[in-house]
C-alpha cells in the first residue's frame, strides 16, 4: 500500500501468472536470469582442485603465459553485484604482474 500513490498498476507479473504456485514457477523460470552478471565458469583454486582452472594469480593450470582475470575465477558467485569483485580481482593481479608473481 506504501506505493500506491506511486504505482498506477502493476504489469508483471500478470494476474494469471499469481493464479497458481505452478504458474508463478512458470514465470519465475521465464523471467529470472543472471542479468548478465556472468561469474564462476573458471575457478580460482589449486593444480590439486580438478575443477580449478586458475591459481591465485589468475595463471592457467598447465599452460604459460596466460591467465584469466575476470569474474569467471570467482570460486562461487557472490551474493551482490559483480562489479566490483571483478574490479577487486584486477587490481589484486594487476599488483601480482607487477610485483612479478
Amino acid at each position: 500500500e506504501g506505493y500506491k500513490d506511486i504505482i498506477e498498476e502493476r504489469i508483471e507479473p500478470t494476474d494469471a501468472e499469481l493464479e497458481s504456485d505452478d504458474a508463478l514457477d512458470v514465470f519465475l523460470r521465464r523471467e529470472v536470469t543472471t542479468g548478465q552478471h556472468i561469474s564462476c565458469t573458471c575457478k580460482m583454486g589449486p593444480v590439486s582442485d580438478p575443477m580449478a582452472v586458475v591459481d591465485q594469480y589468475g595463471k592457467v593450470h598447465g599452460l604459460e603465459n596466460l591467465r584469466i582475470v575476470d569474474a569467471s575465477i570467482m570460486p562461487d558467485c557472490v551474493r551482490a553485484n559483480t562489479n566490483v569483485t571483478t574490479m577487486m580481482i584486477g587490481e589484486h593481479i594487476a599488483d601480482f604482474i607487477r610485483q612479478g608473481s
